[in-house]
């Protein structure tokens, strides 16, 4: 595993195409920023002209919209752009200005479309149309993720960090913070968690594959009524290679891969672990599980699993514990970079009340066993 900040930089630039000049077929793929977007299986090309969801444009470009039904027009924020669409007609306003659209929004199938090439330049984009490739995309440098919950309001730039709030879904976005990079090169989704009495997770997250391995980046923000109270940051590289589901609970937490966070019921931060300290091993780790009362570790230099009990904030190797001594022998040779060994490491499959059950395989026969930990017996 790599812990370090992701290098900068964004594969961009194209000649953008004046307004009405690009248009698609209809099965054409839509990307923001090359990457493809959702908009292509919602399209609809009528005379030349390729119209798209606003609601789903909006989304893609990190725009907060809101709609009002007596006037049939839309409002659409995110910080430094406010635009104003009315169905039925080509005026529009961005920034208080007057501008206008190539053809008028109109409702189809109970949503509303939008020109779009046009609309992308009053949001402040660009497209550009390869017709060998039959792809058209969609270049927005500032790259905005938006998310809400409880009428509030975030954004993130994902070209500097920049984290902007709002109280409301009309409000206009105010910065509060920035998260710790100058340009990510891969798309990051965003996620908001409301934790409880004006208090959200914010979730900046990217996960994918390349070249055998298994990538996965976290900006994680704990925000308390527009004032950030805590950030961590992990960026794992791992060998890739089937996994077993993770058993889910309703704790929420915070970790950077050398310690974890614990976020209390009130949303205030809550007990810190020192994963290093508390095991009293080195490394990175991954959490496979979080509940209220334990803590499952993995040591990603190797396949020792630790369990945390998070009253005592003790440790205990599992991985040593639950494994015989005659299977250990193999085990203890183990490299946390080998899937041969991945796939057949100690793995939680359930847990009922304090009985947690795991499985491992012996090497090198591969035989499967089932074993058992009692929370609370430590």
């Amino acid at each position: 595993m790599k812990n370090g900040k992701l290098a900068a930089g964004i594969l961009a630039a194209a000649i953008a195409l004046s307004p009405g000049a690009a248009s698609a077929a209809a099965d054409s793929v839509i990307q923001l920023n090359y990457k493809e977007t959702s908009l292509g299986s919602s399209q609809v090309v009528t005379s030349g002209t390729t119209l798209v969801p606003l609601q789903q444009l909006a989304e893609t470009m990190g725009y907060a919209l809101t709609w009002n039904q007596s006037t049939k027009s839309a409002k659409l924020i995110r910080p430094g752009h406010e635009v104003t669409l009315t169905a039925g007609t080509v005026n529009a306003t961005v920034d208080g200005n007057a501008s206008t659209l190539a053809e008028a929004p109109r409702i189809l199938k109970g949503k509303i479309y939008v020109p779009l090439v046009s609309a992308v330049s009053l949001l402040g984009g660009k497209t550009v149309y390869d017709k060998d490739s039959n792809r058209l995309n969609i270049v927005d440098e500032l790259r905005y993720s938006v998310a809400s919950t409880q009428g509030r309001t975030y954004w993130v730039s994902q070209k500097n960090g920049d984290v902007f709030y709002s109280a409301s879904v009309t409000g206009k976005p105010v910065l509060i913070g920035a998260l710790p990079f100058t340009d990510l090169i891969y798309t990051h989704s965003l996620a908001v968690k409301n934790v409880g009495k004006g208090t959200e997770l914010l979730l900046l997250t990217d996960n994918h594959y390349a070249m055998f391995n298994d990538f996965s980046n976290s900006y994680q923000v704990l925000i308390r009524n527009g004032k950030i109270l805590k950030q961590m940051d992990y960026h794992y590289m791992a060998k890739s290679y089937i996994k077993a589901p993770l058993l889910k609970t309703g704790q929420l937490y915070m970790t950077d891969g050398g310690s974890v966070q614990y976020i209390n019921a009130d949303g205030s931060p809550g007990k810190l672990f020192d994963l290093q300290s508390i095991t009293g091993t080195e490394g990175n780790y991954t959490i496979e599980y979080a509940a209220e009362d334990i803590i499952l570790a993995r040591l990603m230099t190797s396949t020792q699993l630790f369990a945390i009990h998070t009253a005592s904030g003790t440790s205990v190797n599992l991985s040593q514990q639950l494994i015989s001594a005659g299977d250990r022998k193999e085990w203890d040779r183990a490299d946390g970079s080998d899937d041969f060994y991945l796939t057949k490491m100690l793995v939680l499959k359930k847990r009922e009340g304090n009985v947690m059950t795991f499985t491992y395989a012996t090497l090198p026969d591969g035989k499967v066993k089932t074993v058992t930990y009692t929370v609370g017996t430590q």
